[in-house]
């Protein structure tokens, strides 16, 4: 094993050629901000990291690449069956997918704009000189526009201009921003100094652009070699596994699969289907969580180890998987129906830990179908945990020890107290207090547990993957802080934040609350879920633009959420 210098045009030339995906990693999950941020890295000569592949000829899925990055692909489509057979060598990724897909779509392919229109990565080859707001100093965008110099179309370098030297097209390009300066007002036209400064920076940067894909120094490549028996499967699951431990995310569940085909050769395509299942709407699980599901649920632990399928006990083990899978398909089905009926899981801004949710499929596995009272006591131990960071670290850990409280048939229901003596000797809060409402950190899982009461759906539209949760400022900010003289703490306030979809968020702007609720109430719309206050929601007028007014309404919507949160997050007490 060793590390070797890989140019950036190789790495392109060879994905989807014979660098291809292991089949059950993960989806492309990467937003649009890494994306740049990755990009702005490279031209500032920041590491990358090193990417980890593997060279096989097992027979195992391969995936392509996407040529258009879509964030809510069907993988079916991505499928590669001649590079999946046995006998045919190919190279895995196994760590740098999201990095490799970005270099890609910027290079030679596109991402795809949420009407699917294509849109090509553009750089401005005059930025470098100034940080901007978002933190990057070098300026690049997918648009589906061909747009005007300084905008340069990045995919060229591997087109019309894959010959061209940098200095040679650095010197065009310069030329013809001269030229266009030429044609604007002579009060308009650069100085001589900053007319210098820009083709310098033009210079720099395609030099950099051309070294990025040219010169192998900036990326590095750890290659496993399984062909020549250097890395066998085994040697490479047991790597693997250790890497994803670590804290990297990777998903090992592709590399388990190989090792659990010979016992149940099914077990792919029903853990593909559940995961599908689980993500839904936006949600991110990987293989792995079902993996982690049902070896909890069958007692053997939480850590994704290849050794539990493949030792003396593997073969047991995947058979009573197979037997109880049609137990398992009810429970994760009634688990998928918990999360969307009772906490209104539609995005990962109001979840920290997908590990919180496999001792409620402990649960249900052992004792389906829950009653109110129970589904009550799951919420509750469900918004503690992601409330208190119940698995913020030791997660294997704590849901190997819930097992011995949680899995086994309960008649009497969800065992909440045992669970809450556990994590209080633990030395984890277990209670809600009201001194937990006003901090920042927790603000969107609060409004995300209101909305659970109030709205009986989501605030924002699922269907489209970037109308997320967005928080909006019911007395917005800038008008409450600029004409109101009040403090930026006494603006962003619970008692001032409500949930609305990302597109909402940009219809309503900086409207005022008497104005903009009127209008929605005029509507037809239940504004009283909003603002959660009966006078206002009656007569939303009432909102006057005033220090007191605000500060009012703040404080007793504030009340409001307390006696929501408390009631939802302590059902223990009674309080539900």
């Amino acid at each position: 094993m060793s590390y070797k210098p890989r140019t950036l045009f190789r790495l392109i030339e060879d994905i989807n050629s014979n660098l291809f995906l292991p089949h059950i990693q993960r989806p492309f999950v990467w937003e649009d901000e890494q994306m740049l941020r990755l990009f702005d890295s490279l031209m500032r000569n920041y590491p990358i990291q090193t990417f980890l592949f593997w060279r096989t000829k097992d027979e195992i899925k391969a995936r392509k690449f996407m040529e258009q990055v879509d964030w809510d692909p069907d993988l079916s489509d991505f499928y590669e069956p001649n590079m999946s057979k046995g006998g045919v060598e190919k190279v895995f990724v196994l760590d740098g997918q999201q990095r490799l897909q970005t270099l890609y779509s910027i290079f030679r392919g596109a991402i795809l704009s949420e009407n699917n229109a294509r849109q090509e990565a553009y750089f401005n080859i005059t930025s470098g000189d100034k940080i901007a707001d978002t933190g990057l100093l070098y300026e690049l965008k997918f648009t589906n526009e061909d747009i005007p110099l300084p905008w340069y179309r990045v995919a060229n370098l591997l087109g019309k201009h894959a010959q061209r030297n940098a200095e040679e097209l650095a010197d065009e390009l310069n030329e013809a921003l001269n030229e266009r300066e030429k044609e604007k007002p002579i009060t308009d036209h650069e100085t001589s100094d900053d007319q210098r400064a820009r083709e310098k920076r033009v210079r720099r940067n395609m030099s950099q652009l051309v070294s990025l894909l040219r010169e192998e120094r900036h990326f590095w490549v750890q290659e496993l070699d399984g062909v020549a028996n250097e890395f066998p499967y085994k040697r490479v699951l047991d790597i693997f596994v250790r890497v994803n431990s670590g804290g990297t995310k990777l998903d090992a569940s592709d590399l388990m699969f190989a090792a659990m085909k010979e016992g149940w050769g099914e077990i792919e395509e029903a853990i593909e289907e559940t995961t599908e299942l689980l993500n839904g709407t936006n949600l991110q699980f990987d293989k792995t969580f079902p993996l982690k599901c049902l070896l909890v649920a069958h007692g053997r632990g939480a850590e994704a180890s290849a050794e539990k399928f493949t030792g003396d006990d593997g073969g047991k083990l995947l058979r009573e998987m197979e037997d109880g899978w049609p137990r398992a398909e009810s429970a994760f089905q009634q688990l998928r129906d918990f999360m969307v009926k009772d906490l209104k899981v539609y995005a990962d801004k109001v979840i920290r830990s997908y590990t919180s949710l496999i001792p409620l499929f402990d649960f249900l596995y052992n004792n389906p179908n829950p009653n109110e009272t129970s589904r009550a006591l799951m919420r509750g131990y469900h918004y503690k945990a992601q409330l208190f960071g119940w698995y913020s670290q030791s997660t294997d850990t704590i849901v190997n020890a819930l097992h011995s409280i949680i899995g086994k048939s309960l008649p009497t229901g969800f065992p909440i107290r045992e669970v809450l003596e556990y994590f209080e000797r633990r030395g984890n809060q277990i209670e809600l207090k009201k001194s937990h409402i006003t901090e920042t950190r927790l603000r969107f899982i609060l409004l995300n547990l209101v909305y659970v009461d109030q709205m009986g759906a989501s605030p924002f539209d699922v269907k489209y993957k970037g109308n997320e949760p967005h928080i909006d400022h019911i007395y917005p900010r800038h008008a409450s802080i600029t004409k109101l003289g009040l403090a930026s703490t006494e603006v962003n306030h619970l008692g001032n934040y409500r949930f609305v979809g990302a597109t909402d968020n940009i219809r309503k702007r900086g409207e005022l609350p008497y104005s903009y609720f009127s209008r929605l109430k005029t509507a037809g719309i239940d504004i009283s879920k909003h603002l959660l206050l009966d006078d206002v929601s009656a007569n939303p007028t009432n909102l006057m633009f005033d220090v007191d007014t605000y500060r009012s309404f703040r404080d007793r919507r504030l009340d409001k959420i307390w006696d929501i949160a408390e009631a939802i997050v302590n059902p223990e007490r009674g309080g539900n």
